[in-house]
């Protein structure tokens, strides 16, 4: 009976999760990173963050705008894997990509925290050669 009730707890807690619907959400919240990239509004994507990006003792809208400025305007992106997780009530969703820009190929990593549904970036990493030059 303790099982039956613990199993029906954790189905009901779990019904409320969607891969699919986090993975569109990523999805959308990368285009609108994309998008605003490319039209040079670095203080709004730095304003959508999450505190991690904001606290991380860098200067997060001039290190976008560095990163655009080498980069070049953004043309394609495809996303190469994922991780859905939900950790103690917190919940991120991990989407890698592989990029191309007018200088060339990038590898993205986008960290976003879904609680409440609606993603906030909180980690974001990219490589590219072109970044070097």
């Amino acid at each position: 009976m303790r099982f039956a009730i613990l199993s029906v707890t954790a189905a009901v807690a779990l019904g409320g999760c969607s891969m699919g619907q986090d993975m569109s959400a990523t999805d959308s919240a990368v285009a609108d990173f994309h998008a605003k990239l490319n039209n040079g509004q670095f203080a709004a994507i730095a304003a959508a963050a999450g505190p991690e990006m904001k606290n991380g003792g860098i200067d997060f809208p001039a290190f976008i705008e560095k990163i655009h400025t080498k980069l070049g305007t953004f043309r394609s992106a495809t996303r190469q894997g994922f991780n859905d997780n939900i950790n103690n009530g917190d919940h991120t969703f991990t989407a890698s990509y592989a990029s191309v820009y007018s200088t060339g190929p990038a590898s993205e990593n986008f960290v976003y925290r879904l609680n409440g549904g609606k993603p906030v970036l909180i980690g974001y990493h990219v490589e590219s050669a072109a970044l070097l030059k």
